[in-house]
């Protein structure tokens, strides 16, 4: 008797929910969309509309070969002949300023006597040995607190 109690409680329960399944189901397909009605009007006034320019520079290497692709420049004179001259050697290098170098300190293998240094250069922490190369700065001699660099035939010596 118990169990037909409870059937007869939890039957209305379950069609309840099932009716409430479907009714959304079938409103979602069936049923009409809400669209927002709300109108914006804008007036634009064509005068002031601007024309905009802009200037694409596609100097960059070629994703297969590697190499940066240079273009050739035409110089047009009146006469229909090309300035004479070497235009390279008029220009100078120019060098690169020295990057932001800090010594953060030396370890040292008692069995081999190898030294390793922590250096940081330009925010980046590099483990560095003699002879290493990081960001065109060449690393000299390391000691226990400082280490000799060279970038761009300019030597240095950085301490703790």
């Amino acid at each position: 008797m118990k169990k037909k109690k409870t059937l007869y409680m939890m039957l209305p329960l379950v069609l309840l929910v099932w009716g409430f399944v479907f009714y959304q189901l079938f409103g979602s397909f069936f049923g009409t969309p809400n669209y927002a009605k709300e109108e914006i009007k804008q007036e634009v006034n064509i005068d002031e509309i601007k024309k905009d320019t802009f200037l694409i520079v596609a100097d960059y290497r070629d994703p297969f070969l590697g190499k940066k692709i240079r273009t050739k420049k035409t110089i047009s004179s009146s006469q229909g002949t090309k300035p004479k001259g070497n235009n390279r050697a008029k220009m100078p290098k120019a060098e690169k300023p020295w990057p932001a170098i800090s010594f953060k300190g030396m370890i040292k293998n008692n069995n081999s006597d190898r030294r390793v240094g922590i250096l940081n250069v330009n925010g980046k922490e590099f483990l560095i040995k003699e002879k290493d190369i990081v960001n065109d700065v060449t690393i000299v001699s390391i000691a226990k607190s400082t280490v000799e660099v060279r970038f761009q035939k300019e030597s240095k010596t950085i301490t703790k």
